[in-house]
């Protein structure tokens, strides 16, 4: 064989076995080449779901919500609304919880049954019926009333929030209950519901309607305070003794109602006490009004009679005014003189005005006899 016949041999690719020869596994066969192929391929997955992993709990936080991070299941941190990046779990763990200002409502807890004493026989057969989440409560006065509606609250501290989370919505049902038993046996009934009007300011009670019903709005809403500020103090007190439910009362709205066997009644003595006001309200305006006439009727007498006074002085200083100026103005020595010629001058005017005069010398002894109506 030539050389170049000899290089071409050994160029060749190597011949397929015989007789059960097996491929040859070096580095640089096929087989060796695939698993190189699959070893990285399988170390760029991994390495792609290390990634993965480690920014799994890299999270973002919605508003109005906030983030409890856990580590090994105790609370290492409280994220607001943002971007939390955590550990991978289970390393750490991220809670969303509802945020600070969000508002959360919860209804008062469903009453017991109600008994006899709050629902008569005639008033269950007309279908009347306590509203299942209303709770009967004792006033100070002795009344019952029904309190219903819902109280809102919020998330005050997350961590103990979460901690106690289970039982937070029990804890505020009996803390509301509570707290109503002591507020209603502080208050009469009309911090309720109005009953008597008498109950209100005497300014208020005799301006119009809109302000007693605008009067009886502001002593609900001070009951409403008060129940707020006497569960948030009942929280308190938790709180101090290492109980923190992580949470705060923000509002109350609370319906008063009465028990349907009282509530005939109460409309009647409402009723009354509408039909007294409104009598009371009339005779007001009457009184008011007759005042008032009573007080023209006095300033029209008195202007009349200041008149006719000034009338007849001035009347009686003009008949006056030549005696007086006489009496000012005539030497002493003089007077009788004077005083004779202005008696002359004066009293021929009233004569003239006789049909006949008779003089009588008044020094002579004779006696005048005048004729007369019998008596």
């Amino acid at each position: 064989m030539s050389e170049a016949g000899t290089l071409r041999c050994d160029d060749a690719s190597p011949a397929p076995p015989v007789d059960g020869q097996a491929w040859d596994a070096g580095d640089d066969g096929p087989v060796g080449q695939s698993l190189r192929i699959g070893f990285r391929a399988l170390t760029v997955a991994i390495g792609l779901l290390a990634c993965f992993w480690a920014a799994s709990n890299l999270r973002q936080v919605p508003p109005d919500t906030q983030a409890v991070v856990l580590r090994f299941g105790a609370v290492v941190g409280v994220q607001q609304a943002g971007l939390v990046l955590a550990l991978p779990r289970p390393i750490d763990q991220v809670m969303l919880l509802p945020g600070p200002s969000r508002q959360l409502a919860l209804p008062f807890p469903p009453a017991p049954p109600p008994g006899d004493a709050l629902i008569d026989p005639a008033s269950r057969a007309a279908g009347q019926a306590i509203p299942p989440g209303a709770g009967s409560y004792l006033t100070g006065d002795g009344g019952v009333v029904l309190l219903d509606g819902a109280m809102t609250w919020r998330v005050r501290d997350a961590a103990a929030y979460f901690v106690q989370s289970a039982h937070v919505t029990p804890a505020l049902q009996r803390l509301f209950v509570a707290s109503a038993i002591a507020v209603a046996a502080g208050r009469t009934l009309d911090d309720f519901m109005v009953v008597h009007s008498a109950r209100l300011p005497v300014d208020v009670r005799r301006g119009p309607a809109a302000d007693v019903q605008q009067a009886a709005q502001a002593q609900r809403q001070a009951l409403n305070g008060d129940l707020v500020r006497e569960i948030n103090r009942r929280i308190g007190g938790l709180r101090a003794t290492s109980v923190d439910l992580g949470v705060e009362v923000t509002r109350v709205d609370a319906t008063a109602l009465l028990p349907p066997s009282a509530r005939l009644a109460f409309e009647a003595v409402l009723e009354a006490t509408q039909m007294a006001d409104q009598g009371l309200a009339a005779a007001r305006t009457d009184a008011t009004r007759r005042l008032q006439q009573a007080n023209q009727d006095r300033d029209g007498i008195l202007a009349d009679a200041h008149a006719a006074a000034a009338e007849r002085i001035g009347t009686a200083n003009t008949k006056v005014a030549a005696i007086m100026a006489l009496e000012h103005h005539m030497d002493p020595a003089g007077r009788p003189s004077l005083l004779d010629q202005t008696y002359r001058e004066r009293i021929a005017a009233v004569l003239r005005q006789a049909g006949s005069v008779n003089t009588v010398d008044r020094r002579e002894g004779g006696r005048l006899i005048l004729p007369g109506a019998q008596p």
